[in-house]
């Protein structure tokens, strides 16, 4: 697991600015979460600045482990609250001051972002997705899918419960790495994912979105030793500057 990092508290300058981290009493705070995408590794830690968000994440999982919190990860969706930065580290590592993967990323003030481990040591890589938080369109919801597998490009279904993909795809063509959001209509409904202008159906999950609501789906590899590919569904908050805890 990782240290208490609140006990760090310290001011980075800046080329820009300079930009007090989260517990120093700073007001200039963002809002991370972190996803496992890569297989079958979980032993490892998620760090922002000097603040580590998740430890030991199951793969295949969402989720940041609250302030104070260090056995037990959240994986409603939540945040946790970093210093907001321009050129911000964020890494992955398993023994500390070793990194399994880094890159810079600016994180802006009061916004909020997804971080996704891809590969598996020694060859991990992070993305670093920039969460769109605002209201759907009336009567609909917004769904934000992406492929992190290593099967591309596939193509993505919504069917009504049991019946076989048909006719044109929601999403088409879905390379890696390619997140988009669009607005649909709720209903009770399955996810199916094949591959693109393909016939076999290589992940299916349950999915009843309601009107209003944000949706990421992620779509990764088998858990090694399984055929199965998975979907990762996440609710994300709506507005959520009025949700965010600051776990």
């Amino acid at each position: 697991m990782y240290p208490n990092w609140r006990s760090l508290c310290g001011i980075f300058t800046l080329a820009a600015a300079s930009v007090a981290m989260l517990g120093c009493g700073s007001t200039s705070n963002t809002n991370v979460r972190a996803v496992n995408a890569s297989p079958g590794f979980s032993n490892f830690t998620f760090q922002v600045g000097q603040t580590g968000i998740a430890a030991a994440l199951p793969y295949g999982t969402e989720g940041v482990q609250p302030k104070g919190q260090y056995t037990t990860n959240d994986s409603s969706g939540a945040y946790r609250q970093v210093g907001a930065a321009t050129g911000q580290t964020v890494l992955t590592y398993a023994t500390p001051g070793k990194a399994l993967a880094s890159v810079k990323q600016s994180l802006l003030k009061n916004n909020f972002y997804t971080i996704v481990s891809i590969g598996s040591s020694p060859s991990m890589g992070l993305v670093v997705l920039t969460d769109n938080d605002s209201a759907p369109p009336s009567g609909q919801y917004n769904l934000r899918f992406a492929n992190y597998s290593g099967y591309s490009p596939i193509d993505l279904y919504i069917t009504a419960v049991g019946a076989s993909p048909s006719g044109n795809p929601v999403m088409g063509n879905v390379g890696f790495n390619q997140p988009t959001y669009l607005p649909l209509a709720p209903g009770t409904l399955e996810l199916q994912v094949t591959p693109h202008n393909g016939n076999l159906v290589l992940a299916t999950a349950p999915f009843s979105p309601a009107a209003g609501s944000i949706y990421s789906v992620f779509f990764i590899d088998p858990t090694p030793g399984t055929g199965s590919y998975k979907l990762l569904i996440v609710t994300d908050p709506v507005s959520a500057m009025a949700k965010s805890s600051g776990k």
